[in-house]
């Protein structure tokens, strides 16, 4: 009788812990990469979004070649297994109250049962995940949807294709920052929205910068070669002489590329058209409405950081490349008014505007951008390299500190996609934050940048392509907006000369 009694008590143990008895699965590899693709839909197991938070829900997304959609198995012992997301480093985590409505998550090692897995043998090479918390539940797609972002869950244990797993092999890849994934970005870009033939005028001139750009981090002659014909494209659709534009923003971006490129090239005629246009502009721009400072748009009465900001780069750009020091003057003047409306030294933070209201008294629009931090950051940093008056240094640290933890709170930026400007600010931005760091030697952006970075990347799509927004996962069509999928080559190009 005991004997029976004892066999009882056996067979209920290991019916409840059916694993504990075996060592590894037959065909998975401890310490291996892999790709998991649900047998339903055939979308492979992703954190949504790449996120790196804990409590990030798992879907499953169409193979971008993400490393938030591969997982590092490991074998712990008793049969059990723990999936470490490579992008993330955080574990595939199911809830302790287990039941048919749980969503599976991503979470810190706990070393309990919530992010352990028995993994099962379905097939060939297809397999069950069963929660080490609740045996009884399984890894499930939930109601077997075919489109991207579905997510996953526990159900109750079972043999349908929403619950069966095929487990392929993963060999490590690069992460970003690295040339090949900056050259990877960057040509699905210029190909895919064929950027040569671009009719636009200010974010044209933006993206020509970012080949200037590309040039600068990597020495790569073809970038040149390529700015070469856009500035080609954009004289013969924009015309010799701009003053007929009415915005004098457009006009300054269009003079950055001119005087970047001569700095670049040494083609003298870069450096003259810059010098010419930017003389005209300022002509017709300043005024001694709020006691100076740049109009954005002529016949308007508002100052904005959107003119001022540039123009004060522009103007620093003009004094290295024509060696005329009048042109830090009017860079100095136009930072010092800017102190009186636009920007706030102390916090660091950049407004956006200064106008009349309908009564006549001045008011501010206090909203920013990353467009014009950028560009006061770059104005700040350029002037301290030219005074050495440390003022300015702690002022452009301030810039940097704000837009990373006033406006982000240092997580990724995921903003700034609506209407045809907004989408291409953070490219700016990427650009300065570069220029700050590289001249001042300072890192407080790096740790940050390299984070936009990675994440921005993970979010591609299948053609290598990245929305604006960084931290949301680029959908298979191809994003509207070239100038809004511009701003994640930036920042890929950028971050390449940056080391945390």
């Amino acid at each position: 009788m005991k004997s029976f009694r004892l066999s009882m008590i056996l067979m209920v143990v290991f019916s409840g812990n059916i694993w504990t008895c075996f060592a590894q699965t037959s065909g998975i590899v401890s310490g291996t990469i892999y790709t998991i693709k649900s047998k339903s839909n055939n979308k492979l197991l992703d954190v949504s979004n790449s996120s790196m938070d804990n409590n990030a829900v798992v879907d499953c997304w169409t193979d971008t070649r993400s490393d938030a959609e591969r997982w590092i198995v490991t074998y712990v012992g008793s049969g059990l297994y723990t999936l470490a997301n490579v992008a993330s480093g955080k574990l595939l985590h199911a809830a302790p109250s287990a039941g048919d409505t749980v969503h599976v998550d991503q979470y810190n090692e706990s070393g309990g049962n919530d992010v352990k897995w028995a993994i099962k043998k379905a097939g060939k090479d297809l397999y069950y995940l069963k929660s080490a918390h609740d045996p009884g539940f399984s890894l499930n797609l939930t109601a077997g949807g075919t489109e991207d972002g579905i997510k996953v869950n526990l159900s109750a244990s079972s043999v349908t294709d929403s619950q069966q797993w095929l487990f392929q092999k993963q060999k490590q890849q690069n992460t970003a920052p690295a040339l090949s994934i900056a050259n990877e970005v960057f040509d699905a870009w210029y190909t895919n929205y064929n950027i040569e033939t671009g009719k636009g005028f200010w974010d044209q001139a933006e993206m020509m910068e970012i080949l200037l750009d590309a040039y600068e981090v990597t020495s790569d002659a073809r970038f040149i070669t390529r700015f070469n014909k856009l500035y080609d494209h954009f004289i013969a659709v924009n015309q010799a002489d701009w003053m007929y534009n009415k915005y004098n923003d457009d006009i300054t971006w269009a003079v950055l590329f001119c005087v970047r490129g001569y700095i670049l090239t040494g083609n003298r005629a870069y450096l003259e058209k810059g010098k010419n246009q930017f003389d005209q502009m300022y002509a017709r721009a300043f005024t001694n409405s709020y006691g100076g400072g740049l109009i954005w748009y002529e016949t308007k009465t508002s100052k904005n950081a959107c003119i001022n900001g540039p123009a004060m780069v522009a103007s620093c750009y003009l004094a290295q490349a024509t060696g005329d020091k009048s042109y830090y003057d009017k860079a100095i003047a136009l930072y010092t008014w800017s102190k009186l409306y636009l920007f706030n030294p102390a916090t660091g933070k950049v407004a956006d505007n200064v106008d009349f209201d309908k009564s006549g008294k001045i008011k501010i629009s206090l909203w920013s951008s990353t467009y014009n931090q950028g560009t006061y950051l770059a104005a700040a940093t350029m002037l301290y390299d030219y005074t050495k008056e440390l003022s300015y240094l702690a002022e452009a640290e301030k810039i940097a500190q704000y837009t990373r933890d006033n406006m982000y709170n240092a997580k990724v930026m995921n903003n700034e996609d609506g209407g045809n400007d907004l989408p291409g600010f953070k490219g700016i931005f990427a650009r300065y934050a570069r220029k700050y760091t590289m001249n001042t030697k300072k890192t407080d952006l790096v740790e940050w940048l390299l984070l936009n970075a990675r994440v921005a990347y993970n979010n591609r799509n299948s053609q290598s392509l990245i929305q604006t927004k960084w931290a949301t996962r680029t959908s298979e069509s191809k994003p509207k907006s070239a100038f809004g999928s511009s701003t994640a080559v930036s920042l890929l190009m950028n971050s390449l000369v940056l080391k945390n």
